[in-house]
């Protein structure tokens, strides 16, 4: 369930959730991925593609509400693409 993801750490012995260990890896790769964007764009630019993106995924109903988004994101998580499972 998405509220077992949002707050799973620990298992009841003690040791780390494979989905709280699988979300921290994704957190980094789209951190380190965010600093490399960094340092090849200006803040304008990326400033600029943030919000072409976000409308461009708004207004053609890619993304319906923050439910829908929370959905994608919980399923992204859950079910990774074969690059992003490593």
């Amino acid at each position: 369930s998405v509220e077992r993801i949002r707050n799973c750490k620990t298992k009841r012995n003690g040791q780390l959730c494979d989905a709280y260990v699988k979300r921290e890896k994704w957190v980094t790769h789209l951190k380190t991925k965010a600093e490399e964007t960094k340092k090849i764009y200006s803040k304008r630019k990326i400033d600029e593609m943030t919000s072409t993106s976000f409308a461009t995924a708004m207004s053609g109903n890619l993304i319906k509400d923050r439910d829908d988004l929370t959905s994608r994101i919980t399923e992204i998580i859950t079910n990774p693409n074969e690059k992003w499972k490593k």
